[in-house]
């Protein structure tokens, strides 16, 4: 990400602005002539599927796209071929970048292209959410998911419970418990650590901190984007922080890993843990049987004893434990499809017909590619109506739980300040910060208090 140079005091806003009007110098790809079709880059997951798509599109449409997949650090790249005013017609766009490219000028809104009334009333809330700018539709949903908490039966019944916590108290107690049983993974091993979390540094990391606090209903900024934590109502922020703390330092339940491991899915389907947070399409990767080898090769590259690896619906789906009973609520996501304002004009109607292939409909009405997606790797959608397709409802029961896909989809929240143009540098900001307070090196409430001042400090350079 373009971060604050402290040594030139030049603002990520002030490089965003210089780049909108000077282009900074660069001409990337400025002379050369651009490829026949419609011009469209994404970041290489599952290439090969992303271009079975766009042959069929073609079929169907009649129209040739220009596809490549842009492999490293995605957000540079494409702010290095934003600026250089590379021709591209159409693009995959995180939320996390989404209001920082549109404060620069590099997106276009599609409101005003024929058929955008057809999407919206189908469209789960908090995704709209995510694809709308200052009253403006930018994007069409590429996947969409949320964070779920996930549990091994098998352990938890061994400890002698039937269900999972529903409060942070009663997963502490559950914790301790299968310590004091001696509980033991598919190996042999006896759980020391039953918990693993992920809060491991990284550009869309940290999303279990989110999540525990939508969990318990609260609100970190209010509706004009500044921090009320760390003195939010009942100080909520600050418990949820300080039950991570004593669940790390005191009771010796959640795997001090949590802030390193990059490969929780792996582990928890390896049996390592008995209790995880996970995006909600992995639940669909643990409880594959086809995932057996890459779980055991897993264990192999770390000396681990081979095991067999859990199968379906060991591993089952519940809501995120919550500071009191009857709380609901997670953190949700979005990535998209979206114009870019380089689109070029004599392309623009073929381009907006290719991202509503994508991202909305095909020629005959249906969601062609979200649902293809949904089969081959369970990637979760944003449309109202698929959940209660008896196809998509019949493959979910395989491995996860639909009702409760259907409740959390309309409780899940995107990150309160995610469209603030200063998100990004927030988000460079906080993950240290809360990682200081989980190895006790400053208290919640100090590193909360630490956070807002500088999140007030980031409104204030950017307004």
């Amino acid at each position: 990400m373009v971060w604050r140079d402290k040594a030139a005091d030049m603002t990520r806003r002030d490089f965003l602005k210089r780049s909108a009007l000077a282009g900074l110098g660069l001409a990337v790809g400025c002379a050369r002539k651009p490829p026949p079709g419609v011009i469209f880059k994404g970041w290489p997951y599952e290439p090969d599927l992303v271009r079975e798509n766009i042959e069929h599109f073609e079929q169907q449409a009649n129209i040739e796209v220009a596809y490549q997949a842009v492999s490293g650090n995605y957000h540079d790249k494409m702010v290095a071929l934003f600026v250089g005013k590379t021709p591209m017609d159409c693009c995959y766009v995180r939320d996390d970048d989404f209001a920082e490219w549109v404060e620069a000028g590099w997106l276009r809104p599609y409101d005003d292209l024929p058929g955008v009334e057809q999407y919206g009333d189908d469209i789960f809330d908090y995704n709209l959410d995510a694809m709308t700018y200052e009253g403006r539709r930018y994007g069409l949903p590429y996947y969409t998911d949320f964070n779920v908490w996930i549990y091994n039966t098998q352990m938890l019944e061994a400890a002698g419970f039937e269900k999972p916590a529903q409060t942070l108290d009663e997963l502490t107690e559950q914790a301790i418990k299968i310590k004091e049983r001696r509980v033991r993974n598919p190996d042999g091993d006896v759980i020391e650590d039953p918990m693993v979390l992920g809060f491991r540094q990284d550009v869309t990391g940290f999303g279990d901190w989110w999540s525990l606090n939508y969990a318990s209903e609260v609100d970190l900024f209010d509706d004009d984007l500044n921090p009320i934590f760390p003195d939010d109502e009942g100080r909520q922020a600050e418990r949820i922080l300080q039950w991570i703390v004593d669940g790390i330092h005191k009771h010796d339940i959640i795997n001090i890993n949590s802030l390193t491991m990059g490969l929780i899915r792996e582990n928890i389907a390896a049996g390592r843990q008995v209790f995880s947070m996970i995006s909600k399409y992995d639940v669909e990767w643990v409880n594959n049987r086809k995932n057996a080898a890459v779980v055991e090769a897993y264990l192999r590259e770390r000396g681990i004893p081979e095991t067999q690896a859990v199968h379906a619906k060991v591993l089952k789906m519940a809501p995120i434990p919550s500071l009191e009973p009857g709380q609901r609520g997670t953190l949700g996501w979005t990535r998209m499809y979206s114009l870019t304002a380089f689109c070029r004009e004599e392309k623009l109607l073929d381009a907006w017909q290719l991202m509503q292939f994508l991202g909305g409909k095909d020629a005959s009405g249906d969601y062609y590619t979200a649902r293809r997606w949904f089969q081959l790797r369970g990637l979760g959608f944003a449309f109202k109506s698929l959940m209660d397709d008896p196809e998509i409802v019949a493959l979910t029961e395989q491995w996860g739980d639909i009702k409760l896909i259907k409740e959390l989809s309309q409780v899940a929240r995107i990150r309160e300040n995610i469209k603030a143009p200063w998100f990004p540098d927030f988000n460079h900001y906080y993950q240290p910060e809360i990682q200081k307070i989980l190895l006790r090196q400053q208290s919640p409430r100090d590193g909360l208090a630490r956070i807002a001042k500088r999140c007030r400090e980031f409104k204030r350079e950017w307004t």
